[in-house]
């Protein structure tokens, strides 16, 4: 099964130039690793450079790195050399103003209109404790079926996983009762072809909807973005 690792970074806005540059040499060596099928970049976009990290408001950037891997031996075998997180700490670490998240996820759903290019985008990040995961799950995907029939979107997924660190301790430990897992994190990116498309998106009375849901099931958090 496809695995998606999903990267985020926070740096110093006043950097920027530096740590765009790290960024793309980050994209340019996991491009070579074996068993990877692809990768997406993004940062956030220059109107939204004042935002929460996790320890704190400041201005900041963030960079979202989505590596999409044959299977989870692949993502192993490749982790000395092409782990982004680690990359990231190897050649950026003076330019983090928090510690990079990681997470280990699995695709739920995707959409994609070829016609379109995507120019702008926004992921939304959110976590819900396990006993809610299923329910989230099932009524999110409803949700986004929705827009398979409406040529609103360019690009779009949605996945389902967790943390790095809560999946490495769940591995170590064996265990698998439900009740003791950390909280699940839902990643759903949206991109649009123009600001325009974006701005229906969200002016949509279903997406609102949507949105509320998720932010009421749980911890959210909306990235607004744009490829690099």
């Amino acid at each position: 099964m496809e695995l998606l690792i999903v990267t985020v970074a926070y740096t110093a806005s006043v950097r920027d130039a530096d740590v765009l540059a790290r960024i793309r040499f980050i994209a340019d060596t996991v491009s070579n690793a074996p068993g990877m099928i692809s990768s997406r970049f993004y940062r956030s976009r220059r109107n939204d450079a004042t935002t929460h990290t996790p320890t704190h408001a400041t201005a900041h950037s963030y960079y979202i790195m989505l590596t999409t891997w044959d299977d989870e031996e692949s993502w192993q075998r490749a982790q000395e050399r092409y782990n982004p997180k680690q990359l990231l700490l190897g050649s950026a670490k003076e330019l983090l103003t928090a510690q990079p998240q990681q997470w280990q996820m699995g695709y739920l759903w995707g959409y994609s209109r070829p016609a379109a290019t995507p120019i702008v985008a926004t992921a939304h990040l959110c976590t819900t404790r396990s006993d809610q995961t299923e329910f989230l799950q099932q009524k999110y995907v409803e949700g986004l079926r929705h827009y398979a029939t409406r040529p609103m979107l360019a690009f779009a997924f949605l996945a389902r996983g967790a943390y790095e660190e809560d999946t490495n301790a769940a591995r170590r430990t064996g265990s698998t009762n439900a009740s003791s897992q950390p909280g699940t994190t839902f990643l759903s990116l949206f991109s649009w072809g123009s600001e325009e498309e974006r701005e229906d998106f969200y002016s949509d009375p279903y997406a609102r909807t949507l949105t509320r849901f998720m932010n009421n099931m749980g911890t959210a958090h909306l990235l607004s973005l744009e490829p690099i």
